[in-house]
């Protein structure tokens, strides 16, 4: 099954790989248990451990067949992956224009064609149009649809929502041998930035048998063209007055300017450097160095809206608008007063 379905948020992986050999690509597998801090006292009762822990000769070899029929497998999962990417080729040829079909409609390009039933509905439930001022399209839809998804509610800031009310269509576009995909952000004319279209890609080897653990290979955004400082969310300039304190210009002052980023949902199309990959950042090399805590929750909350906007949102748009895909379980949970619990 495509991964992952319903699946909540990730975790994160084993630590960056050190030393000569390439690194393996970060991977949201727990790591393995950490040493016992008196391992190291007592080298005989390692040598003692490792004795009881060998396998009888006929244990062993029932294991080392046990891992050529797992390599077998992985041979079959590559056919698998080739059939794959081209069944998923060929729908993608059907659902595709659908999908144009609906951004047309979105963008006020298209009248659909409604049945009997949504006529009389429209006719019954549907206000009287203002003929002075006739709304195009569907007016934030894609803002209203994402929006709805929690996933997406973590980055959204109130600042964003004025230029979100632009946002024409979002793509989801897999890579042919299905490797990886990308997500597209579609702008009409807006006063912050100057892109048409905002794009963030993923490179996920395992896509198709990662079973809920996608092990990521590269996260790639793009870097936004923003109209003026102004118009920038995510930095705002700030004035700063340093005063000079050696040399010939000692005591003398002077107003710098510098950006400082500020919360924002169009920091999603930044790019990721993620630890244990060939982008990872200088000097995040060392097996001994924890995890920053900032850059797990960021992993984290970046993957899972990608896995929500292109399992979810982006397939059932329409319904996230709608709020028929809203999980009812939470809709309960919202109206629900702690207040009204009494106990028994």
């Amino acid at each position: 099954p495509p991964p992952p379905g319903e699946a909540g948020g990730f975790s994160f992986a084993a630590a960056p790989v050190s030393g000569g050999a390439a690194p393996a690509p970060f991977s949201f597998n727990l790591p393995p248990a950490p040493p016992d801090d008196n391992d190291d006292d007592d080298e005989s009762e390692e040598d003692d451990d490792d004795e009881d822990g060998r396998l009888p000769a006929a244990v062993l070899g029932r294991v080392l067949g046990l891992k050529a029929l797992d390599e077998k497998r992985g041979e079959v999962m590559k056919d698998y992956a080739k059939e794959r990417a081209a069944l998923e080729a060929k729908y993608a040829s059907k659902i595709n224009p659908i999908f144009e079909e609906r951004s047309k409609v979105v963008r006020g390009e298209l009248e659909p064609t409604l049945s009997e039933a949504d006529k009389e509905t429209v006719a019954r439930a549907g206000t009287a149009d203002d003929a002075a001022n006739p709304e195009t399209g569907v007016p934030d839809f894609w803002l209203s649809a994402c929006g709805r998804h929690e996933a997406f509610q973590h980055f959204l800031e109130e600042g964003d929502i004025e230029a979100l009310k632009y946002l024409v269509d979002v793509r989801c576009v897999d890579d042919d041998d299905l490797r990886g995909f990308s997500l597209e952000f579609e702008f009409s004319e807006n006063p912050h930035f100057s892109d048409a279209v905002l794009k963030k890609s993923y490179k996920i080897p395992n896509l198709i048998d990662a079973n809920g653990q996608p092990e990521l290979e590269k996260i790639e955004g793009t870097e936004i063209s923003w109209k003026n400082a102004s118009a920038n969310l995510c930095h705002r300039e700030v004035k700063k007055t340093q005063k000079s304190k050696r040399g010939k210009n000692a005591g003398q002052k002077r107003v710098v300017t510098k950006l400082e980023p500020v919360a924002s949902f169009f920091h999603f199309f930044d790019s990721i450097k993620l630890p244990g990959t060939e982008d990872a950042p200088e000097g995040d090399d060392d097996d001994d160095e924890p995890f920053d805590e900032e850059l797990r929750d960021k992993i984290d909350n970046d993957v899972e809206l990608a896995f929500a906007l292109r399992n979810q949102i982006v397939p059932h748009a329409i319904l996230w608008f709608t709020g028929e895909a809203v999980d009812s379980d939470d809709e309960d949970d919202d109206d629900f007063d702690p207040e009204d619990d009494e106990d028994d």
